[in-house]
């Protein structure tokens, strides 16, 4: 089993119960994603979406329809049933890498970055994917340490020990100017902005 079919084999068993786990603090997070710079007229990819714990969030900050995409077909199924009915939501079941979708003013990646395994790769992917001067975001809703003990045991193949913010710039650097790159024990934000 290749690391990708690993992952998602490993989100599709989790994704009934998902949201029943879930303790996102949706005012927190609407707080860390305007930091970043999220904003009412953005064109938006929520990545790695699993059942849309903020893709909703993400079509009110910016007015417009957003794209929920994640690798876990079971994830998708999740979150086609939460937002039955919104126009303005839509999810697509698929692996980033080989994403043929167009270009977005934002691509948010949250509470996932350790299950991108290659981030040279998603820096690469994340410009492809990106309007000129358009940003990715990186965001956690808590720090590295309970992160870790999270993903405790998971493997290499799941998902890997993720460096700080200034750490891991240094995949995006050729690509992005640095927005934003902070932590504590509560977050986890790296935000770069496309060069031009």
């Amino acid at each position: 089993m290749s690391e990708i079919e690993a992952i998602k084999t490993f989100f599709d068993q989790r994704a009934g119960s998902w949201d029943d786990k879930a303790d996102d603090n949706l005012d927190f997070v609407r707080g860390l994603l305007s930091k970043a710079g999220i904003a009412q007229g953005m064109k938006c990819l929520d990545l790695a979406c699993g059942t849309g714990v903020i893709t909703g969030l993400l079509a009110t900050m910016t007015g417009q329809p957003v794209l929920g995409m994640d690798l876990s077909d079971e994830m998708i199924v999740q979150a086609k049933r939460k937002y039955a009915g919104r126009e303005d939501i839509s999810f697509l079941q698929g692996d980033f890498y080989h994403f043929d979708g167009g270009r977005y003013d934002a691509i948010v990646l949250y509470n996932a970055y350790p299950h991108f395994l290659d981030p040279e790769a998603l820096s690469k992917t994340f410009a492809k994917h990106l309007n000129p001067n358009g940003r990715f975001v990186v965001l956690h809703s808590f720090g590295r340490d309970r992160l870790r003990r999270h993903h405790d045991g998971l493997g290499p193949r799941i998902c890997r020990d993720i460096g700080s913010p200034e750490e891991e710039w240094g995949s995006y650097v050729g690509e992005f100017a640095l927005v934003l790159a902070e932590e504590d024990g509560n977050h986890y934000l790296l935000c770069g902005k496309k060069k031009a």
